[in-house]
């Protein structure tokens, strides 16, 4: 399989990572039955499979900015993953490396130019509300936002790796 189709691929696991990520924001966190924990593991798959198909599209011009980002996001969701199979809550570790992973990878996708600039903004605004609602008490609903707010600058990257790399 050429790398093209391989990064076109990635593409769609971006949208699909999109629409799970901003559907996710809606269930609760706390106490997932099978069915939510099958669902975040879906979503943390397509997640790692959609920033391999981002940073192979923009890999070359993202620069430092995004390498670091990129490995920050993969190591974040690696931390996650640890902590359910283990059952130790590596939750609040895993999520913060990957939001500063993904906002360092904003950073490396702006100076790239390969992106729609919005992608970008909305993956630091979606740090910054995240932030915002799991750590000031009374403001959940910016945490919930703030998951809507990824998935679709998540989508959006695939959406625009998926035509962009189009037969």
């Amino acid at each position: 399989m050429s790398s093209t189709n391989l990064i076109r691929l990635g593409g769609l696991a971006a949208i699909v990572a999109g629409i799970l990520r901003g559907i996710n924001s809606f269930l609760p966190s706390s106490n997932p039955n099978i069915t939510t924990s099958i669902l975040y593991l879906l979503t943390d798959i397509f997640l790692l499979f959609g920033i391999m198909g981002i940073y192979g599209f923009q890999h070359q011009e993202s620069r430092l900015w995004g390498l670091f980002g990129f490995l920050l996001a993969i190591v974040g969701i690696a931390i996650i993953r640890t902590g359910s199979i283990s059952g130790i809550n590596l939750y609040p570790i895993g999520a913060s490396t990957f939001t500063v992973g993904m906002s360092l990878f904003a950073v490396g996708s702006w100076i790239a130019n390969k992106l729609p600039r919005w992608v970008s903004v909305l993956w630091v605004l979606s740090t910054i509300v995240g932030f915002m609602g799991y750590f000031i008490p009374g403001l959940n609903l910016l945490f919930v936002i703030s998951g809507v707010i990824f998935g679709i600058g998540f989508a959006g990257a695939g959406m625009k790796i998926w035509s962009s790399t189009s037969k």
